[in-house]
């Protein structure tokens, strides 16, 4: 809770770890497309080395536009649909995008001759492009659902045996969720809250977080501790959850006449992680640390204040865009320690 004086510097790196986490995420998919369809264009009988440049190049484009398009605030119209009219549309974009690209690839080879040869084909490559882009967006999809880091955790099994971690946790809640039941009904409700989920999940991935898991009525997340405090990410995530909700406050008004508020609560310290279940499986995490971030949050209510964070996050914090100051030192129920 106290705010040493570094922590209002407002100082922003070169390459963001945002943007890091994004660039990364281009050269993987990037990778693994080009690989997928220059095999299946070998497979096809298609000239080895203008596949490999041509697959490079749609790999490049579909995964530039999949970061900082469809999965971006521009790209919402995109994500708010149906999944399976979603996946139909995307995948008729990738083809047109696909398709300009393949008469770049043939000015950058000097090929126009081949054109003739590659409308030939169109019948066989169209739905090739079709099909390895909605097998692309599915298993996108599916990483976005169990998110990318839990889902290689759990491929790779580095939770198997439980491991010690110094990690931060976010609790978040809707403020007067009971209300709005009332009002709005459950279905308007959860309409409501549904979109402010759908808000502010990119404002935490973005800075390097994972949701953990959705409480009905709010949410957990979690950084690795060097992520979290280093420039002040995790309060990073806390203004930008703050900027979409103002940004989207005429749409809240418009369909719901209620804009949603929130508290937070902040903790972090060392846990225990651990694999759990067995047919399905998940992250779990264990210990007295996230058990005081939950009452971080409790705290926010009891004290009347939209944010609370424990002195141990505040200390290693190397800067935040927003100001701290203490607002109390007392004991958190269940934990002897001031």
């Amino acid at each position: 809770m106290p705010a040493p004086s570094a922590q209002t510097r407002q100082c922003e790196p070169a390459v963001t770890l945002s943007l890091r986490l994004k660039l990364r995420a281009v050269l993987i998919a990037t990778a693994v497309f080009t690989v997928i369809a220059t095999m299946c264009a070998a497979l096809l009988g298609y000239p080895l080395d203008q596949s490999a440049s041509a697959a490079l190049l749609i790999g490049l484009a579909v995964s530039l536009i999949e970061t900082f398009y469809v999965a971006a605030p521009a790209g919402r119209w995109l994500r708010a649909m149906h999944p399976l009219a979603s996946l139909a549309v995307y995948g008729g974009i990738v083809v047109a995008v696909s398709l300009l690209i393949v008469h770049l690839n043939l000015a950058l080879w000097g090929r126009w001759d081949r054109l003739g040869e590659v409308y030939g084909r169109l019948p066989v490559t169209v739905p090739l492009i079709y099909g390895i882009a909605i097998v692309a967006i599915t298993a996108l999809r599916v990483v976005g659902f169990l998110g990318a880091r839990n889902l290689l955790d759990l491929v790779t099994g580095r939770y198997r045996r439980p491991a010690v971690e110094r990690r931060v946790f976010l609790f978040l809640d809707v403020k007067g969720s009971t209300a709005l039941v009332e009002r709005l009904g459950p279905k308007g409700a959860k309409a409501l809250i549904g979109k402010f989920f759908f808000d502010i999940s990119s404002p935490i991935t973005d800075h390097g977080g994972d949701i953990y898991r959705f409480t009905g009525d709010g949410l957990v997340a979690t950084w690795h501790w060097d992520d979290a405090v280093r420039d002040g990410q995790v309060m990073r995530a806390v203004q930008d959850i703050r900027d979409a909700v103002r940004r989207e406050e005429d749409e809240y008004r418009q369909h719901f006449d209620a804009v949603p508020a929130f508290r937070i609560g902040i903790h972090g310290g060392e846990i225990v992680v651990s694999e759990e279940g067995d047919v399905r499986r998940a992250i779990g995490f264990y210990g007295d640390t996230i058990h005081i971030a939950a009452r971080m949050e409790q705290k926010a209510k009891e004290l009347g204040v939209d944010l609370v964070v424990s002195e141990d996050v505040a200390q290693a914090l190397e800067s935040s865009p927003l100001p701290l100051a203490e607002v109390a030192r007392e004991k958190v129920r269940g934990i002897s320690r001031p």
